[in-house]
């Protein structure tokens, strides 16, 4: 008896031989829009072609599916969100770098009781401003990976090892997050440019710069977080505000990076449904 693989709308992947399938097909186990895959198919399908017919006595569809590929989600609304404020994060780094400068312009001379209290009010709204940009783009920038990977599933990938869930939890699961999210977007950039064979597909360095600017961006994040809340005198104040200063640097090129990213996986992923 054959095995069916069958992949959820989630990403969750199980195989199972075909009675029991059937079995959980016929109690309602199964979620809409789950699809299936066995061997001699080119990819993967809806399960309801498979079970439908024998509620009307017709016989099993061939396992040659037609090569067409379609997304699971439309990313493109996303994509473009993403990028959108992947640039207003980018400008919002300019505008905290230029305070910073003035700060640090304001800490090397002397100042009045109310320039050093001008200098806090602007240093707070720019920084809530700036802690708002980065909440909004992070979760955009989680969403679109997780889209990406259930889109790379949708398009017949086989044996892929992250699943779209992990693929954004992996973020925040200390030591696992220094590797295991870099590796996740590879295998979204592999898929993204052979569905079919995307083991033996080629890489980019645009994934490797990407993520040694973001572990950069986080080692520096936490330091400028840590300095400033101990900063206590004018020596510490001006070394906490020459830290931000270097982490935007650092910040503003891995914008541009991960906007280039992105463009780069949507392309392959409209390419592929596109050309089928």
């Amino acid at each position: 008896m054959s095995t069916i693989h069958v992949t959820s709308p989630s990403g969750t992947q199980s195989q199972h031989e075909e009675n029991q399938m059937r079995s959980m097909w016929e109690q309602g186990l199964l979620q809409e829009g789950t699809q299936y895959w066995k061997d001699g198919m080119s990819e993967w399908r809806p399960l309801s072609e498979y079970f439908q017919p024998t509620t009307t006595g017709s016989s099993p569809p061939p396992m040659m599916a037609v090569s067409t590929y379609s997304y699971t989600k439309d990313p493109q609304s996303l994509t473009s969100f993403v990028v959108f404020m992947l640039w207003v994060s980018l400008a919002s780094e300019v505008v905290f770098m230029l305070a910073d400068f003035g700060q640090m312009s304001l800490l090397g001379g002397t100042y009045t009781e109310a320039e050093a209290a001008a200098n806090d009010s602007r240093q707070s709204v720019i920084g809530l401003a700036y802690l708002g940009v980065f909440i909004v783009t992070s979760i955009a920038f989680l969403k679109w990976i997780h889209r990406a990977n259930l889109n790379c599933r949708g398009f017949g990938a086989q044996a892929m090892k992250f699943t779209p869930g992990w693929s954004v939890g992996y973020f925040f699961i200390p030591f696992l997050n220094l590797v295991r999210p870099y590796q996740a977007m590879k295998e979204i950039w592999k898929v993204s440019e052979n569905p079919s064979a995307w083991q033996s597909a080629s890489t980019s360095a645009l994934l490797g710069w990407w993520w040694a600017l973001w572990l950069i961006s986080e080692f520096l994040g936490q330091m400028v977080f840590r300095t400033y809340m101990n900063a206590t005198t004018i020596d510490q104040l001006q070394a906490t505000t020459g830290l931000s200063i270097f982490s935007s640097f650092v910040e503003i090129p891995l914008c541009l990076v991960a906007i280039n990213l992105i463009k780069s996986i949507a392309g392959m992923q409209e390419r592929v449904v596109k050309s089928g």
